[in-house]
């Protein structure tokens, strides 16, 4: 049965009962939660800005701070990342100048500026010292060294030995497959036996053009062998220091004796003159007086990876050319 509350009846002159349906009561009762919790939440809303706590006071300033300074730190950590960007085009640019090879680059993975800008306040605050500090270092060592550098001199001596040290390859072989055959016991492309190979041979097609290893002087240039062994027609470089390079099995020979060359020059063209079974240049060191492998002093040019390649070609045990 439902509940029931009277009202006046003037044609009956009465008071009289009134049924009241439970959809009206539930509906005064949501009415009365939502009217409740709208006041309770403005009381709250005017309680924290009335009346903050000590710990709530200092939250606000912390907050209050950290926007107002926001965009400076953004410009901080764009400087930041600009100074270490500039430093390494730097310091690769300084290396290749001195090694002659790019500067092979530790791939990482930072945090990205979105991702720092994206942090909380304390991320952000220490990624930003992080970054300082980062950059701090960076400049003192390129200080450092760029006062190093600056302060050292190269006596013209030492210049002319370091360009004459032969530490290129007699051809052009970017790629190392040129090297066929390295230094040491090899098997002999004559009678198939093992014998000692005093050089190294770079395959290439007749006329490519063969270069010094290093600056010196033309002590021999041999041309016009007619003898279908040795050498053929081959040039010797003496490089000071007890250094001479052979450069044999020659097609062409553009230099003549007691000639000054400097590191690079072309000295003659691939052949296949003397005892020899395909076109090639055979190489050679000759330090003071003993043939020694010449892969090692072919550093100029090449990347560590490029030379490790190289020293693996020398070092199979296969057939000679020559």
């Amino acid at each position: 049965m439902g509940l029931s509350k009277y009202y006046y009846n003037p044609e009956t002159c009465r008071y009289e009962p009134r049924k009241t349906a439970y959809g009206s009561i539930l509906g005064y009762a949501v009415l009365f939660a939502v009217s409740t919790v709208l006041i309770f939440t403005g009381i709250l809303f005017l309680h924290s800005k009335l009346f903050l706590t000590e710990r709530g006071k200092e939250l606000k300033k912390e907050n209050k701070t950290f926007e107002k300074h926001f965009a400076s730190l953004q410009g901080q950590a764009s400087v930041v990342e600009g100074s270490i960007d500039n430093l390494k085009e730097k310091n690769a640019a300084l290396h290749e100048k001195l090694f002659e090879t790019p500067l092979e680059q530790i791939k990482q993975e930072p945090s990205t500026k979105a991702d720092l800008l994206l942090a909380d306040a304390e991320t952000f605050s220490k990624e930003l010292e992080a970054l300082n500090k980062k950059a701090s270092s960076i400049t003192r060592t390129a200080v450092s060294h760029n006062t190093e550098i600056a302060d050292y001199s190269i006596r013209e001596r030492d210049k002319v030995f370091l360009l004459s040290v032969p530490s290129i390859q007699p051809v052009e072989n970017s790629e190392n497959a040129k090297l066929v055959s390295g230094f040491g016991v090899r098997i002999n492309p004559f009678h198939k036996g093992n014998y000692n190979h005093p050089g190294v041979d770079f395959t290439a097609a007749r006329g490519t053009a063969v270069v010094a290893t290093g600056g010196g002087r033309v002590i021999k240039a041999i041309k016009g062998s007619s003898l279908q062994a040795g050498y053929g027609n081959y040039v010797d470089i003496e490089h000071g220091n007890g250094l001479i390079t052979r450069y044999a099995h020659l097609d062409d020979v553009t230099v003549r004796a007691g000639q000054n060359v400097d590191k690079g020059f072309t000295i003659g063209t691939v052949g296949m003159s003397g005892g020899s079974v395909a076109p090639h240049v055979h190489y050679e060191i000759i330090r003071k007086g003993d043939q020694v492998d010449p892969v090692p002093y072919m550093l100029e040019g090449l990347t560590s990876d490029q030379h490790i390649e190289l020293q693996k070609l020398g070092a199979k045990k296969n057939q000679s050319l020559d």
